[in-house]
């Protein structure tokens, strides 16, 4: 520390450098007098961070200056040692001023965070107080990493979350346009933990900013449920406090920045008035949106019939992109190769587009015919799917409508192409809600004397499909009689083991031994008392070894008298075994002990096991 002073009050001093001095120019001896003090600024940082020496103020002043300003300035070296030092060994404004002048955002962001601290429980510095909190806003969104960026809402959560805090809520609400373009998901967290009772009042301030594209970002982190993954507790607070008038804005907001996501809103919620819904959507000319609102009112038949409309003029659009497409023709004698028509579909960037609405135009068809197809069922005084097939004959004849004199023979093939997969799209539908006996009826029937080309591919496939579908019913079926079947066998092996019981004690033990005599009758003969080694009395062992030994004695002799009988017989029907008929009635091979369970009548009388 003492040679540390001594150098700086020397290499460090305005007067290094005498007018008297006679060895060499005065401007060489200038430069060599900011070289010394460079070189004492390069290395003295190094034993401050390790705290072995401390510097005045104005020293560590001139550290910062020196490390900002060299050649390859690191902000990492700056943090460091920021990190290191107390906070009196340096003055706060001035190395603000410095890091700032040259966009050293982390360091500044460390000094503000500071500011913070040391002035926010502080009499009469409220207003130095929001200036450091404001500019660390601002070096947050001033950073350069993404990532690092979003660490703004964690910063202004634990800021803002204690008491006595009133004037940095206040900075947060006017930065929130620029906390919503940054990630209005975070955003709408933030707002849902803190301000989550002032949410009427944030939307006003958000109306109007960059066209209302602000508050339609920040509505629709709440209401599309993205909110919901992050915290599902503010989500809910958070819809729970919007009216219909904000769902009302988030709808009028999506027709003018989203407008093909209004059908999926509108289908999956109810916070909105639908008179003004329809009327909105008209007015937008949101097609899909306009017949899903005309369905809930109860016109199914106009909604369906607007959604068609819009898909003839939709295909009549694509028909004319095609033919101004430029579309290299499939026949070309210049090429020995045919090119694929979906390919040439996709060839042109405004086709694509317009094959993509009108996918999204048919799905919403086929999504009406699904939810009503059970409310029209009558087709010329028959029982029918009608929606369905009200959209089958549509594409089908679209191929007429689309057909002109001026089109060329590639254009037609593109044609074809797009009928192709929205027929098989429409099929694949029809599937789960239409019997194949009717769609094959119908096909057959109203078709029977056109082209049937279209169909061919999809009817094989949905045979194919039907064929495997009955497959696996088919083996599902036979599993389920394998397991029927096992099950029988297992039930039956059960009870043959058991013994002829008519009737048993109402009250007995799991540890008592049941003497089933001749007839059936069932007493209790002994219980079985373990000792601690868990083996039971030899006692209980023999008696009842010999009541079992004379219970088969007596089956034995019963089994010679009545062994011929017919099967059929009934009651004495004899299941015993080869081995069991060469046993003498005299034997007096003791088999052991049976524990009767609670099983159901056994299948034979005179069987051992």
């Amino acid at each position: 520390q003492h040679l540390v002073n001594i150098l700086s009050s020397i290499i460090m001093s305005d007067s290094l450098v005498e007018s008297s001095y006679h060895f060499g120019s005065r401007k060489q001896m200038s430069l060599l007098s900011i070289k010394a003090k460079h070189s004492f600024l390069d290395f003295f940082p190094t034993y401050l961070k390790l705290g072995v020496v401390t510097s005045p103020k104005y020293l560590t002043g001139e550290v910062f200056i020196r490390l900002c300003n060299k050649r390859g300035a690191s902000e990492d070296d700056i943090l460091s040692l920021l990190h290191a030092l107390p906070r009196s060994s340096y003055e706060l404004d001035e190395v603000l001023y410095t890091l700032e002048r040259v966009e050293m955002t982390r360091g500044a962001l460390f000094l503000h965070k500071v500011g913070v601290t040391m002035s926010i429980d502080r009499d009469g510095v409220s207003e130095k107080c929001q200036h450091h909190f404001n500019r660390s806003i601002d070096c947050y969104l001033k950073d350069k990493d993404g990532d690092f960026k979003k660490g703004v809402f964690a910063y202004a959560r634990k800021e803002c979350s204690g008491s006595n805090v009133s004037m940095l809520r206040n900075v947060v609400l006017q930065r929130l346009p620029e906390l919503v373009n940054l990630d209005a998901v975070h955003t709408a967290h933030l707002v849902g933990e803190i301000f989550v009772e002032q949410i009427d009042v944030i939307l006003s301030s958000l109306e109007g900013i960059e066209s209302g594209r602000v508050e339609y970002s920040f509505l629709h982190a709440i209401i599309s449920g993205d909110l919901g993954k992050v915290d599902t507790v503010a989500a809910q607070e958070l819809s729970a406090n919007l009216t219909t008038n904000h769902h009302h804005s988030y709808l009028l907001l999506m027709t003018k920045f989203q407008p093909d996501a209004v059908y999926q809103y509108l289908s999956t919620n109810r916070n909105y008035r639908l008179n003004d819904a329809l009327k909105l959507c008209q007015e937008r000319r949101i097609t899909d949106a306009s017949a899903y609102l005309l369905e809930r009112m109860g016109d199914v038949s106009g909604a369906l019939k607007l959604m068609l409309e819009t898909l003839d003029t939709q295909m009549l659009t694509l028909k004319g992109i095609l033919q101004h497409s430029g579309l290299p023709n499939t026949h070309s004698r210049k090429s020995s190769h045919a090119v694929d028509p979906k390919s040439s579909v996709h060839y042109n960037e405004k086709a694509e587009k317009e094959m993509s609405r009108i996918k999204q135009i048919l799905s919403a068809v086929l999504d009406l015919c699904e939810r009503n197809k059970n409310d029209h069922l009558a087709l010329d005084n028959e029982r029918g799917p009608l929606l369905w097939f009200h959209v089958l004959d549509r594409l089908v004849n679209a191929k007429s409508l689309l057909r002109s004199k001026d089109s060329s023979e590639r254009t037609s093939l593109a044609i074809s192409t797009v009928l192709s997969e929205l027929l098989l799209m429409t099929m694949q539908r029809m599937i789960s809600n239409v019997s194949l006996f009717e769609l094959m009826h119908k096909i057959t029937r109203d078709h029977a004397g056109s082209d049937l080309g279209e169909f061919r591919e999809m009817l094989v496939s949905m045979l194919k499909t039907y064929s495997s579908e009955l497959d696996v019913c088919s083996s599902a079926v036979d599993v389920m009689y394998y397991d029927i079947r096992h099950m029988s066998y297992e039930k039956k092996r059960l009870k043959v083991r058991g013994s002829f019981v008519l009737e048993c004690p109402k009250h007995i033990s799991s540890n008592s031994f049941l003497d089933v005599g001749p007839a059936g009758s069932c007493e209790v003969t002994s219980h079985i008392y373990v000792h601690r080694n868990n083996q039971t009395s030899s006692t209980n062992k023999q008696t009842s070894a010999q009541s079992a030994a004379s219970l088969l004695q007596h089956r034995r002799r019963s089994a010679r008298h009545h062994g011929h009988r017919n099967r059929r017989g009934g009651k004495n029907i004899n299941l015993m075994t080869a081995s069991e008929h060469q046993l003498s009635s005299t034997d007096d091979e003791i088999l052991g002990v049976r524990q009767v369970g609670g099983l159901s009548d056994a299948q034979h009388l005179g069987g051992l096991f």
